[in-house]
């Protein structure tokens, strides 16, 4: 039968239409397939922002500690010591005088270990009764450095807290197990809710849905956006699996600030609000991050406690509601306290520390800060300068011109152990240990000594000690001593210990002038070639001098002070005669000399040079113990007499 002409005309179009809406169909299906595999690609790609781990603690059998050190060692360390009766995962206990660590806190066991200090040492056990050497703390996370003023950790789920994982789909999609991407009770309920309102209160997204608005769109409240989520989560669903979709989940929610940095992902939360990882989190604490993700700011808990109370409470009730948690269990974890104060996902106290870190530094950056050593370099700071200003009030900061001070800390093998640019170490802030170029005064009398005795010279040996004019140029130098004095003649090892000026001038000349010029340079400085250099005319940052003592250390080995990694082999300047010899004067300038009675006050041995330059407008000094390296200075920005 042969068709009307209008009738095949019809059908005609019919089909084209269709083909242009099966092939527009395909093409969608087709984008939103591609769309949907590189946004989840590249999620699966972050790597998370740089993590910067100090060098982890370490207490070994037998050693001497008191109580008030181990606990003050723990706190620096990242676990802060409180009083209870069983160890909790990643917390200390303390129990009178012994602490007990928890899971996760020892590196190697997964058993609780017992510390206890006695007179003769300490006692290390694990809770099955055996005894330990030695015990290795997990090293504290110093910072988690913002990209882009974003701060995640992305962390696979099975490293996150069952507690958690369940508060979360109780809460936020109690049906996520079961749907294919959306939720028609869903729907429903916020539609009642929001016509109830007058106003949009409730979206009635599931949490694929609430991933594909995150990884892939844009946040606009529209109805086209909406139905494109819609279209896209079923997508997703098709291609992932429920535990692909809640672990992206997971590590992509937003969590609030630290400062002015966006906190993103469950394990950064857990180390912001509670200072452990996402996996150590107690049913308490993993409702609290539950009820967080739908509105952060609203119930801070820090902010807002009472919101936050009540949030975690509908956290707990959903989870009794779908049978993950006993009443009575919820009603306990109710009850349990919020956390008092975040812990900053970047330790203020390292601040001057992380600036020897590369821009580009990624993944996790295990580095050589001793957090004991940088919390008493810190502390010591503040109690020395409140000390000086007390004393010296005119030096204060109503002057305008306030002391400032550098400290650098280097131990074995070059490791930097601490570092501190300026009074208060905040981020930002001029960085005075790696950048202020100072004269270095009398710290350079060590290395003419060190340089002498390669020649043969004796500690012995006298030197004049008489008024001396040198030529330079067309003019004639007259050094003279600190306090004025003349002495007729003074042996090699007390014109080191009392650090007499012209003794070291005549020193200096006896070398050579271009010899020491050369020695100098070996050690990282740029002297001026001129007779001055004999008494430090050569600036300097804390930084330089650390790295020019460390032959004082390391048995007459240059090393270059290292925070991530070694980049330079050790250097011989000195032998390790010369230094052996040199470090007698300097042990008694500790006890005698420029800085006499200071050796007192620290136990153990120790050896050090002063270093002023003119009106003390810089004062130094450098501390030497066995493997042990410390350069303080203290001064002024403007450079004025400090006295």
């Amino acid at each position: 039968m042969r068709l009307h002409r209008r009738t095949r005309l019809a059908l005609r179009w019919v089909a084209i239409l269709g083909g242009l809406l099966l092939g527009s169909a395909a093409l969608l299906l087709f984008w939103g397939i591609t769309l949907v595999q590189l946004g989840w690609e590249q999620q699966a790609a972050a790597r998370g922002s740089p993590r910067v781990l100090a060098s982890p603690g370490v207490l070994r059998e037998a050693e001497p500690w008191t109580e008030e050190e181990l606990a003050t060692f723990f706190a620096a360390s990242g676990f802060v010591p409180a009083p209870c009766h069983t160890p909790q995962p990643f917390a200390v206990c303390r129990q009178e005088q012994n602490f007990l660590l928890g899971p996760g806190v020892v590196q190697g066991t997964r058993d609780p270990v017992m510390v206890r200090p006695q007179r003769t040492g300490l006692v290390l056990q694990e809770a099955t009764g055996r005894r330990l050497r030695e015990v290795v703390l997990t090293p504290r996370v110093v910072a988690l450095l913002p990209q882009q003023d974003v701060a995640r950790w992305p962390v696979p789920l099975a490293e996150v807290s069952p507690h958690l994982v369940n508060a979360v789909v109780d809460l936020e999609d109690r049906g996520f197990l079961h749907h294919p991407g959306l939720s028609f009770r869903g729907l429903v309920r916020a539609s009642l809710a929001n016509l109830a309102s007058g106003g949009v209160k409730q979206g009635g997204s599931t949490i694929t849905q609430q991933v594909v608005k995150v990884l892939l769109l844009k946040p606009e409240r529209r109805l086209s956006r909406k139905m494109l989520e819609a279209f896209l989560a079923s997508l997703v669903e098709y291609r992932y699996s429920k535990r692909e979709i809640l672990e992206a989940y997971l590590n992509n929610a937003y969590f609030g600030q630290d400062g002015g940095i966006s906190v993103v992902g469950v394990e950064a939360a857990a180390r912001l609000y509670f200072g452990k990882p996402s996996k150590a989190l107690e049913l308490e604490e993993a409702a609290l991050l539950a009820g967080l993700i739908a509105a952060p700011n609203r119930f801070n808990p820090f902010q807002h406690p009472e919101k936050a109370r009540e949030r975690r409470s509908q956290a707990l009730l959903a989870m009794v509601r779908e049978g993950h948690l006993r009443p009575g269990d919820a009603e306990r974890a109710a009850r349990a306290p919020l956390p008092r104060r975040p812990w900053p996902l970047r330790w203020g106290l390292a601040a001057h520390f992380l600036d020897l870190l590369p821009s580009d530094a990624s993944g996790t950056l295990p580095t050589t800060m001793d957090p004991v050593v940088q919390e008493a370099v810190f502390h010591g700071v503040q109690a020395g300068l409140a000390r000086l200003e007390q004393r010296f009030p005119a030096l204060g900061a109503a002057s305008g011109d306030p002391l400032q001070i550098a400290v650098v800390v280097v131990g074995r093998n070059g490791k930097l152990l601490a570092l501190l640019g300026s009074r208060e170490g905040k981020p930002g802030e001029f960085n005075r240990a790696l950048a202020a170029q100072r004269p270095i005064g009398s710290l350079v009398k060590p290395f003419l000594v060190a340089l002498a005795l390669e020649r043969g010279w004796q500690l012995e040996q006298t030197l004049l000690d008489e008024p001396l004019a040198v030529p330079v140029g067309r003019s004639v130098w007259t050094p003279q001593n600190h306090d004025g004095r003349f002495r007729g003649t003074v042996s090699l090892a007390e014109a080191l210990v009392h650090s007499i000026n012209v003794p070291m001038v005549r020193l200096g000349l006896a070398l050579g002038l271009q010899d020491v010029t050369e020695m100098l340079r070996r050690l990282g400085f740029s002297p001026p070639g001129t007779p001055a250099e004999f008494l430090g005319a050569v600036e300097a940052t804390p930084w330089q001098v650390a790295r020019a003592f460390t032959p004082f250390i390391e048995q007459g080995k240059l090393l270059e002070p290292w925070a991530l990694r070694q980049t330079r082999a050790p250097v011989q300047v000195f032998s390790r005669e010369a230094v052996a010899l040199t470090l007698g004067p300097l042990g008694e300038v500790v006890r005698r000399g420029t800085a006499a009675g200071f050796v007192t006050r620290c136990g153990g041995a120790l050896a050090g040079k002063t270093g002023t330059t003119d009106n003390r407008r810089d004062s130094w000094f450098v501390s030497l113990r066995p493997r042990l390296l410390t350069v303080v200075w203290v001064g002024t920005d403007h450079n004025r007499e400090t006295g």
